[in-house]
């Protein structure tokens, strides 16, 4: 019976050498995973503000001088850029586009390593894409991003620490009624001055008149 308990105890010593690093290794492995998952997930939230950011800024240009004044500036001492629909097509947003960057790159930036040191996020100042979508109909922010964050594990014969790679797309729709009126009366003023509004008009009088006699005999 004791020569029994002596070799049962001797497979409990080698099967616990066994599998006691291997539970260790798994377990510092979901810790790891965790860690690079959460800070994902702050990139994400970062970059998700920040085009809805972008995306208000587009609709509405007052909005980041009342933010940064705290209150309403006087309309005359401030530049509220008329026809942004229209600079769309043509690049006019690029300033837009730098602050939904800048405020990407300083924010993500400012991220700490989570619950483990070395596990910031990297190579995301390269690959950072914002873009304003203009359309006259529609328009939108959109943000690519592509970034790498690193385990502090290096496997053997290797010099580079093990990493993975993410890449996430948001994209925001711009609403802006208010500025799609401006830019429709901008139009109806351009082919006033030209005299088009005046042909186009007696031409639908001209249509009236001839249908209020075909249905009025």
């Amino acid at each position: 019976m004791k020569k029994r308990l002596k070799n049962d105890s001797g497979a409990l010593i080698v099967e616990a050498t066994i599998v006691f690093p291997v539970c260790l290794i798994i377990i510092m492995m979901l810790l790891y995973l965790g860690n690079v998952y959460y800070q994902k997930s702050r990139i994400e939230s970062i970059v998700v503000e920040a085009v809805l950011d972008g995306a208000a800024y587009s609709a509405d240009p007052l909005l980041k001088a009342v933010e940064e004044s705290g209150k309403i500036p006087d309309f005359g001492s401030v530049d509220y850029k008329p026809y942004r629909y229209i600079a769309g097509f043509f690049g006019g947003m690029g300033d837009i586009e730098s602050s939904v960057r800048n405020l990407i790159s300083s924010r993500i930036g400012s991220l700490n390593t989570g619950l483990y040191t070395g596990m910031k996020p990297t190579g995301y100042n390269s690959n950072l894409s914002v873009k304003y979508n203009g359309g006259f109909i529609a328009s939108s922010v959109s943000v690519d991003l592509q970034y790498r964050i690193e385990l502090p594990i290096r496997l053997l014969g290797e010099r580079e620490r093990l990493s993975m790679k993410f890449k996430t797309h948001t994209e925001v729709p711009v609403s802006d009624s208010p500025e799609f009126i401006r830019n429709v009366n901008m139009i109806e003023d351009i082919l006033e001055v030209t005299g088009i509004k005046a042909k186009i008009t007696d031409k639908v009088k001209e249509m009236k008149e001839f249908f209020d006699k075909l249905f009025h005999k």
